[in-house]
């Protein structure tokens, strides 16, 4: 790389309340988690030669999503 870096920050601060209480570590935090590996292995495509391992989404929100685009229409 000759010296050049590149540095990621994500930072993401919630005080959950009432019935987000329940639905973000069931619903939200899994799909965001997906949402931010894959924009690191993109990242990591555009700056390198792309990421050893790719992430892949895990069976349940692979389920998440699907419900959700069945709730669209």
């Amino acid at each position: 790389m000759g010296g050049r870096r590149t540095v990621l920050r994500h930072t993401l601060a919630i005080r959950a309340r009432g019935s987000a209480r329940l639905t973000v570590p069931l619903f939200w935090r899994p799909l965001h988690d997906a949402c931010l590996e894959a924009a690191l292995d993109r990242a990591e495509r555009e700056c390198a030669d792309g990421p050893a391992r790719p992430a892949r989404l895990s069976p349940y929100v692979r389920l998440l999503r699907w419900a959700g685009s069945r709730r669209k229409g």
